[in-house]
């Protein structure tokens, strides 16, 4: 993907085998590694150009790491908030989303358990 100013970046998912699930954001100084899984709290490391290692954090975490986000979520409801007092609630734009997701769907042929022929 191309982005505004000139950015590249790129992913890669699979639902039928497990991959690597780190990350990495390079950049024309250094780069940062982070390791599986990077969507949870995780380690990672700053890289030099040259390997240098210019520096590290280490996280251990029980579980999935999700945790967090289930709790918030948790507490939010709790008060009557959804959106938890973060982000409003992007309906129109998650609807826009789904709907590109069933034209997709439709174009290629799949087809959920239970949706009329």
């Amino acid at each position: 993907m191309t982005h505004e100013g000139g950015a590249i970046s790129t992913t890669l998912s699979s639902s039928r085998a497990a991959g690597p699930n780190s990350a990495a954001i390079i950049g024309t100084d250094a780069r940062i590694e982070i390791d599986r899984v990077w969507y949870t709290p995780t380690s990672f490391r700053v890289i030099a150009t040259d390997g240098a290692v210019l520096e590290s954090y280490e996280s251990r975490v029980d579980g999935r790491g999700m945790q967090y986000q289930a709790f918030g979520a948790e507490g939010a409801v709790a008060n009557g908030d959804p959106a938890g007092g973060l982000l409003p609630l992007p309906i129109a734009e998650s609807v826009a989303i789904m709907g590109a997701l069933d034209e997709i769907r439709a174009q290629i042929g799949v087809r959920y358990p239970g949706e009329d022929a």
